[in-house]
């Protein structure tokens, strides 16, 4: 069994036998203490024995189910029948387990805490399909012989087995992301009981595998855990102390960092180390050497703020490694118990501009050297040669992209349009060694270019971002090599090329006329752009050039009119929680950096890159100009509507949002209003107030404890549920329907406590300041910061029915100082019943909304419906213009939205 490094004296005990920790039985019926083995991955391998891997691929029971939302009922279906033909499930109980013993497949056995969602997380990101496992291991400590009812709770098949006797195998559902409960029974004899769970997961990309387990909260049992020949004091003071621990923020823009014990909180003596992401995650490009892990040991108390070993050594690898990258802050007893508290951060060398500065080339210039310092992936180290700090494209680089491409992995596309890049502007450069050459030119004869073609994989085709890359990586491979024959496909070149042509066309076309569906997204917008790009320097057709050009200059442009000082702060259609919590984070920063002067660098290296090596596009200095002006008011109207493809988003209908947007030079609020409200949600944003990076302010309906982007919706990404959303001025009130069993049955809103300059939180009410700018918040119950656990400091909950939250935005000019605004605020406490409220405003204005019905201000009502398809003071253009005229200063341009609709 592998041991911890070392073991004080006193942690291990005198005698040899195992010993025991006994934990209360939550209120809730939970056990939250574990012995967790997992996860364990095996490659679907024999997914042809359930889903034909050739000929047609729409309808029942084809291969079309694998590219698309896990949440399908014809997913779920898919998954019965693959599960039914694994291999016989063989694994028994065997030797009771305890910290660090011997587990499953080479792994070990680790204690596991669940969270408020009940449930051990197990979940991973499968770029190809594969069987996901998890085990989990508990005593339950009985008083006397008896037979109680209780509730596995599992997201797909699992199995129970208590004593070493099977109890249960259930294998009736696969659900996505929503726990199912199941209800069992459970004879315990009197004394010591084991108990293991098993569950099962079949992944294809994001997949969630949980366990869980509720008894009834009047049994007389008492939950324990084996924990080997460590002493029990020592123990559970290891536990005390790492609950005890706070980080209240997750980015870190300037430095020291600290955390924070708890208020009467014992001294605790711990090792604390903050570390780079693992070297696998690079696929060997990044040497070990630049992914450094600081440990230190330290006395913690609650009366002295801890330092965080953030180190310059640090910072700077997170500004020179790509991708979408976090900190791992790990804080372990001192003593070497197998215990761990772990949180991710952000820090780095990176700054990010809240003011415009310097000139597009300057910018672009400074872009490259960016580029240029962390040549671990292919754009990256195009930029390196290109600056004479290279001579050579990275080789690692290159074999990371092409195993992607030969593997069929998720995200293939992604890196598919980096070697394209590379292909069409390296030819025949000595920078490219023959030998990578024929390694891509391989990987692109046996792709997939797209559902239709043969093959089974887990490549997500369907969203908006996958279509478009995936349509131009056919096109420019077509181009490429127009008389060659795709082994995958059977098709030449100039066939792939003519089918990707049709299928662009209608993309653009459906974007230039109605705008994204995935709106305003701080983490795809940039990869549609990184798409045009490659168009627009790469396509041999003009009218396609020119279709990606007027797409380019529409996407900037709705950038600059959805973000505040660089923050991409607005509503969005999907997004993850890193970019919501800070701006550094987010896929667009980089972009808004070059092109105006605000935002940050960061692990985005695909479309930056693009744009900085960009020979035929530049950002229109009239769009530098938008994105740079900050008026004392720009309110922004917007309407994305158009008409969903079934092979193309495997659905049909409409996607139709309305979005309204208002910025001051001291903040922002952004609201989807009455968007599908009480639906399922999965990555939506509804509404957000903007401070800074890190001061945001919004609220969700989480669907689970998680915040990894495996459990869409989770924590704070999304809903369980959608709220039904309105938006007047300077105030949002949104409205939730819980409903029993969904989600956390809860709501709350993410208050960064420490990113503000000054925060008041009373009663009903909570006020944030970040410079000039005020932000307020309501609830319908009193507000309380969470004071323990993952969230402290950073999330307030209602002690009412948290149906109800309303927000109100203000500044120094308009408002005075902040005690006079948050004076202002709190005069009218607005008046609720059930899911209608009304609130006059510190204006005088009287709102009313409700589930049903109009916004009504001063009992009129208002009509979303004539909201025009983009209308602020740069433009007014009406839904289904063929043009959209943008005006600012002496400058104007006319983007061509198109004609009609091109078929695919």
């Amino acid at each position: 069994m592998a041991r911890a490094r070392w073991i004080a004296a006193g942690a291990k005990s005198e005698d040899s036998m195992t010993h025991f920790v006994q934990y209360p039985l939550a209120e809730t019926g939970i056990l939250h203490h574990w012995l967790a083995c997992g996860p364990i991955t095996t490659p679907l391998t024999a997914l042809a024995k359930s889903v034909p891997p050739d000929g047609a691929a729409f309808g029942r029971g084809k291969r079309w189910v694998i590219n698309y939302w896990a949440f399908d009922p014809e997913s779920a279906a898919l998954k019965q029948r693959v599960y039914k033909k694994l291999p016989r499930f063989t694994w028994k109980p065997t030797q009771q387990p305890y910290p660090e013993s011997e587990g499953i497949a080479g792994q070990t056995w680790r204690y596991a805490k669940a969270e408020e969602d009940g449930v051990i997380d197990f979940s991973l990101f499968n770029f190809a399909p594969a069987l996901m496992q998890g085990w989990l291991f508990a005593c339950l400590d009985s008083a006397a012989v008896q037979t109680v009812n209780a509730e596995l709770i599992t997201i797909g098949p699992a199995r129970v087995w208590l004593n070493g006797a099977l109890v249960t195998h259930f294998a009736s559902h696969f659900s996505y992301v929503a726990v199912q409960r199941i209800p069992i029974t459970l004879t315990l004899i009197a004394g010591r009981n084991e108990l293991y769970l098993q569950g099962d997961m079949l992944g294809w990309r994001e997949a969630r595998l949980a366990l869980g387990l509720r008894l009834p909260t009047t049994a007389d049992i008492q939950p324990s855990l084996p924990i080997g020949t460590y002493d029990r004091e020592a123990w559970q003071q290891a536990e005390r102390g790492l609950d005890a621990i706070g980080v209240k923020q997750f980015a870190f823009p300037t430095l020291p960092g600290y955390l924070n014990l708890v208020p009467d909180a014992a001294p605790f003596d711990a090792e604390i180390e903050v570390a780079m992401p693992t070297p696998d995650k690079f696929g060997g490009a990044v040497p070990p050497e630049q992914l450094p892990a600081v440990p230190r040991r330290m006395i913690l108390r609650p009366d002295v703020a801890i330092e965080l070993p953030i180190t310059p050594a640090i910072t700077a690898a997170m500004a020179s490694v790509p991708g979408e990258n976090t900190l791992s802050l790990r804080v372990r007893p001192a003593n070497g118990l197998p215990l761990m508290l772990h949180r991710e951060l952000w820090a780095s060398d990176s700054r990010f501009s809240h003011a415009p500065y310097g000139t597009y080339e300057e910018r672009r210039r400074e872009a490259m050297e960016h580029l240029a310092a962390m040549p671990y992936d292919v754009l990256t180290s195009m930029a390196a040669v290109m600056l004479g700090k290279r001579k050579t494209i990275s080789s690692e680089a290159i074999a990371l992209a092409c195993h992607f491409m030969d593997s069929r992995f998720d995200c293939a596309d992604f890196y598919a349009i980096g070697l394209l890049a590379l292909l069409y502007r390296f030819d025949e450069h000595p920078a490219l060694t023959d030998a990578d050459q024929a390694k891509i030119e391989l990987a692109f004869q046996n792709f997939k270019y797209w559902i239709d073609e043969p093959g089974l994989d887990a490549m997500c085709y369907f969203t908006e971002n996958h279509q478009i890359l995936f349509h131009v990586t056919q096109y420019l491979a077509g181009q490429r090599w127009p008389d060659r024959v795709f082994s995958n496909s059977g098709r030449s070149g100039r066939e792939q090329q003519e089918r990707a042509r049709h299928r662009i066309e209608a993309w653009i076309t459906h974007r230039l006329r109605g705008s994204f569906s995935e709106w305003d997204s701080n983490a795809y917008m940039t990869l549609d752009a990184f798409a045009m790009l490659a168009l627009t320097e790469f396509a041999h057709s003009s009218h396609l050039r020119v279709l990606a050009t007027d797409l380019l200059d529409k996407l900037f442009f709705l950038i600059a009119c959805q973000s505040f000082r660089g923050v991409h702060g607005s509503t969005h259609g999907r997004c993850y929680v890193a970019g919501l919590k800070s701006a550094r984070f987010e896929n667009t920063s980089g972009l808004q950096r070059l092109a105006w002067g605000m935002g940050g660098f960061n692990g985005e290296t695909r479309a930056l890159g693009m744009l900085a090596m960009a020979d035929r596009y530049q950002v229109p200095e009239i769009i530098q100009s938008i994105g740079a002006d900050l008026p004392e008011v720009l309110i922004t109207r917007a309407r994305s509507k158009g008409e969903l493809r079934p092979q193309f988003d495997m659905k049909a209908g409409m996607w139709d949002v309305r979005t309204i947007t208002r910025r001051t030079p001291d903040g922002m609020l952004s609201a989807a209003v009455d968007y599908r409200p009480g639906e399922m949600g999965i990555q939506e944003h509804l509404w957000q107030a903007t401070l800074s990076p890190e001061a945001v302010i919004f609220t969700t309906y989480p669907g689970n404890s998680q915040e990894h982007g495996n459990a869409r919706p989770n924590f704070w990404a999304g809903s369980a549920r959608l709220p039904r959303v309105a938006m007047h001025d300077r105030t949002v009130i949104c409205l939730y329907r819980l409903e029993a069993g969904v989600g956390l049955e809860l709501t709350h809103a993410y208050f960064p406590a420490a990113m503000f300059d000054e925060y008041v939180v009373q009663g009903n009410w909570a006020c944030a300041r970040v410079g000039e700018g005020y932000v307020a918040l309501w609830g319908d119950g009193e507000l309380a910061l969470t004071e323990t656990g993952r969230h402290v400091g950073q999330e307030l909950r209602s002690r009412g029915a948290g149906q109800v939250w309303l927000c109100h935005c203000g500044r120094a000019a308009d408002d005075g100082d902040f005690a006079s605004f948050c004076h202002a605020v709190m005069q009218h406490s607005p008046q609720t019943d059930g899911l209608s409220v009304q609130w006059t405003t510190p204006t005088g204005h009287r709102l009313t909304f409700a589930w049903e019905g109009a916004l009504k201000v001063d009992d009129q009502a208002v009509d979303w419906a004539d909201i025009p398809h983009y209308e602020n003071r740069y433009t007014n253009t009406p839904l289904n213009a063929e043009t959209m005229t943008i005006r600012h200063e002496d400058q104007q341009i006319v983007l061509h939205l198109g004609r009609e609709d091109v078929k695919a």
